[in-house]
């Protein structure tokens, strides 16, 4: 609906001033409300706790407003008033009291000036629980004015004294386009970096989250997936039941079982231990059994990976892998089905599923909405002409993605992109269920409520050109955030800026990077120049000589082309606009425009003088003149910091400091690294902060908290288990960081890191998993390795800088290995010395192993790998001489 179009239309602030005596009275011409207006509520409806919110929300909306928390009449309106009355509820509890004309239907609702008994009134009634809560924030938007999207733009509804609405004020909802319509909050590094939860049962905090499940609602969402990796007893999942928003899943928590936590020493394996998974599937739909839910199928591996990756029993074609992800889907449908019979089923096409799918060797069991997902980019990876789509499918959409390349902390996704795309599915009535990536909210608001908007009714937008449809909603939209005078200065400002060169459906230059890229790949870019060739630099090194450089370059190059041209027209269109914002909006328009434009410009100029201290050194290989040649891609940086810190105000006043994914800090510190080493100056790492700037140092602290809680087979996983069955509890144990195993071979380990290590007595083998923080499995090993002990290291730890991070001392004589990434420009200190034995390992990176044989009694000391251009941790395997 165009919400500000409805405004104008049927609200008008009333210039005649009333007796508070005499009450607001109708007129011809219309009603009269201000803040005295009384409300009726039906205690029915009011003991749902989810309109109990909806009422809640809307008596702050009231209060900001008028200034008075409203007066609420109970079921009735009281005889001795005679003026007008707003009454919201159900269909059902309202109609003793009043005839309402509500559509039948799931999520109906209307709004009208109408009379309650004798009353002149304003009714906003639901056919349903979800239809009332709509009614009521639809009051709140169309009468009262209040932005749907306040809590994420800071556009507070102005303060008044009466409202007027015509007496022909009316809105009948439609039927919404899609069934399910969510929102996915995905790599919540902005939300749980400001508002986690102080007890670490769920990532984010239970008010923040309620935040987000009122906007959703506001915005005529009704589903969620809540966090990128929940266990399925999460507080969250309760709090969306009393919202009544239903939940959903990521595609890596399958029935709800989050796959990013698999247990340590239980087999992972739908080939050889399907009662293992079996067990874990049937827990989960237990325990969410009382949740409204929309429930995702499919299987991967851990940690968001293909599950051949982790079972090395997996078949080795794509067929044969292809069944058995039908077959694991057909368990989790029955398993379901067993619980709802009438359940709604998803299955997630993501990646290798969908691939398996198009190619025609998955069969998605009958009865089960399919699932397609774009690219992170935009564009749906269907058939694309609408051939694969049938009535009941869905899809997965991103606004937002962590990707190398893509937005973490701007708009980039058009709306016509996603009119134009989702088209088909329209069409095909491929509408039963769309799950839209919204990760932070805050950067992509506008994007996030126009998807949003299309879902609920995509009518408006199809009606028109994708172009003409986008341009009408930026009109709309920046009217009702900045003003209507402005409304088309801004949205000319916004197609300007959607036509960054890089952001464009197809780049100047179709090489590595082809388009609808965007700030990611900036930093990103620049990132990767210095971390794999600023040490051959500072040694001087002919860099032309180095495998790979000059496709690198090449590829840092690309999304340059036409920047240098096109931004100066941007930029001062964007600083002339930013004088016209009303004062009170200027810093909404600092977070939204002004920011997202430098964060481009400035990137792009510092990878440009990056590239260019490159090209110098090329031709002179003169190290000192590179590191000044540097400092000014250092200074542009620091403008893009300068503009964010700008933004971030009131709630948002650390919002920046948490963008991990897409790293200017990191950006920032290599760059100072590589300066301050070539010239001989004192410098840190290229991380900050305890978790080392990881999102997933984060997350793997919540999944730390939760391990052993729920699901109950994550510590005593196995068959025959009837934790749930027999109702007793876990007995309480304390949780020890890094506990150590008894081994015949070593003894008094010690490992200097927050991180998780562990050691595994004898059991190196294909398939052992090698990381503690990651899913990925080693494959084929050399014979002399099998059976060896080994110690599963975190990921996280290659940032570390402590030179004895691992410990040990040896029982026997032993010949340790070290596996290392196959990267390295100067092996690190601590392993100049040991012998390069040739043979490697591989486990999704190929690892060179590398061997030192120590005595009985001795202790070895491994340490870091900081400065040696390695990019991934080590392993590690001690075997008997």
């Amino acid at each position: 609906m165009n919400r500000m179009s409805v405004f104008l239309l049927f609200a008008a602030q009333c210039i005649a001033s009333m007796s508070l005596a005499d009450g607001p009275v109708a007129s011809p011409g219309g009603l009269a409300i201000n803040g005295d207006t009384p409300w009726v509520v039906m205690e029915k409806d009011f003991e749902n706790p989810a309109i109990q919110e909806a009422i809640r929300d809307a008596e702050r909306d009231w209060y900001k407003v008028f200034g008075y928390p409203p007066v609420i009449f109970k079921d009735d309106r009281r005889r001795a008033w005679t003026g007008p009355v707003i009454a919201f509820g159900s269909k059902e509890n309202t109609s003793g009291l009043f005839a309402s004309e509500v559509p039948e239907g799931k999520e109906q609702y209307q709004l009208a000036v109408s009379n309650v008994t004798h009353n002149p009134a304003i009714t906003a009634i639901g056919s349903d629980t979800r239809g009332t809560i709509f009614a009521i924030y639809t009051f709140c938007e169309e009468v009262l004015g209040v932005d749907p999207m306040y809590v994420f733009t800071d556009n507070q509804p102005k303060r008044q004294s009466e409202i007027t609405l015509p007496a022909d004020f009316g809105i009948v909802s439609k039927k919404p386009t899609f069934e399910y319509r969510g929102w996915f909050i995905n790599d919540e590094e902005l939300h749980d970096g400001m508002h986690r939860d102080p007890l670490g049962g769920n990532v984010i905090s239970m008010e923040w989250m309620d935040k987000i499940l009122e906007t959703l609602l506001r915005c005529k969402g009704n589903m969620i997936a809540p966090e990128s990796a929940p266990y399925s007893d999460a507080t969250v999942y309760e709090l969306c039941k009393r919202r009544d928003v239903v939940i959903t899943f990521h595609h890596i928590l399958p029935v709800g079982v989050n796959m990013m936590d698999w247990p340590k020493g239980v087999p992972f394996s739908f080939v050889n231990h399907k009662d293992i998974l079996v067990d874990a599937w049937t827990k989960s739909a237990k325990v969410l059994a009382d949740k409204k839910v929309a429930w995702t199928i499919g299987f991967r591996g851990e940690s968001d990976g293909a599950f051949w990756n982790s079972d090395p029993a997996a078949p080795k074609d794509d067929a044969g892998r292809a069944a058995v992800i039908a077959e694991a889907m057909q368990v989790q449908t029955d398993i379901i089905r067993s619980f709802d019979p009438d359940a709604t089923i998803i299955a997630a096409l993501w990646n290798e599923q969908g691939k398996f799918y198009n190619d025609g060797l998955l069969k998605v069991p009958d009865g089960v909405c399919k699932m397609f997902a774009d690219d992170g980019r935009g564009f749906m990876r269907d058939k694309g002409d609408g051939s694969d789509l049938s009535p009941g499918d869905g899809l997965y959409y991103h606004v937002m993605m962590m990707m190398n390349t893509q937005n973490r902390t701007t708009e980039a996704v058009p709306p016509a992109r996603f009119y134009s795309e989702l088209k088909r599915y329209v069409e095909k009535d491929a509408t039963k269920y769309a799950i839209i990536n919204v990760s932070g909210i805050r950067p992509a608001a506008m994007s996030v409520e126009a998807i949003t908007d299309f879902l609920w009714d995509a009518e408006p937008a199809l009606t028109k050109t994708p172009e003409a449809a986008m341009k009408d909603y930026l009109l709309d939209w920046y009217g009702n955030e900045f003003g209507p005078k402005l409304a088309t200065d801004l949205t000319e400002l916004r197609l300007h800026y959607y036509d960054i060169p890089y952001m464009r459906e197809q780049m100047p230059v179709q090489g590595r990077w082809r388009g609808a890229r965007a700030e990611h790949l900036l930093q990103y870019l620049t990132q990767e120049m210095l971390k794999k060739y600023g040490k051959a630099v500072q040694n001087g090194e002919d860099l032309k000589a180095i495998s790979g450089f000059e496709n690198q370059f090449k590829q840092a190059k690309e999304p340059l082309v036409e920047t240098a041209e096109f931004f100066p027209a941007l930029w001062a269109q964007t600083k002339l606009l930013e004088k016209q914002i009303p004062a009170d909006r200027r810093d909404y328009y600092q977070a939204h425009f002004t920011y997202q434009v430098a964060v481009h410009m400035h990137s792009c100029r510092m990878l440009a003088i990056v590239n260019e201290a490159f090209d110098a050194y090329l031709e002179d290989r003169d190290s000192k003149a590179f590191a000044d040649n540097l400092k000014p891609a250092l200074a542009e940086l620091e403008k893009v910091l300068a503009e964010a810190h700008k933004a971030e105000y009131g709630k948002w006043d650390t919002m920046f400091m948490h963008v991990r994914l897409m790293d200017m800090w990191r950006t920032r510190l290599l760059l100072k690294e590589t300066i301050a080493k070539i010239e001989d100056q004192p410098y840190t790492d290229g991380y900050r902060g305890f978790m080392r700037g990881s999102f997933w140092g984060s997350a793997q602290a919540y999944m730390d908290h939760g391990d052993g809680v729920f699901p109950y087979f994550y510590k005593h996983s196995g068959p025959g288990l009837e934790v749930l069955e027999s109702g007793q509890p876990l007995p309480r144990t304390v949780r020890k960081r890094n506990a150590v195993p008894e081994s015949e071979l070593l003894k008094d380990a010690k490992f200097n890191s927050e991180h998780r290590y562990s050691i595994v007595p004898g059991r190196f083998q294909q398939g052992a998993r090698l990381w503690t923080d990651r899913g990925y499995r080693v494959g084929e090993i050399p014979a002399y390795l099998q059976g060896a002990t080994y110690v599963q290291t975190p990921m996280v730890d290659r940032a570390s800088n402590n030179n004895n991070l691992i410990t040990f001392t040896l029982k026997k004589n032993c010949s340790v290995y070290v596996g290392l990434k196959d990267e390295e420009r100067e092996l690190p200190s601590w392993l100049v010395g040991w012998e390069a034995t040739g043979k490697s390992i591989d486990a999704s990176n190929r690892l060179m192993l590398y061997k030192k044989n120590f005595a009985e009694g001795e202790t070895p000391v491994l340490g870091s790998v900081v400065g040696s251009g390695v990019t991934a941790m080590y392993t590690v395997m001690i075997q008997e001489q």
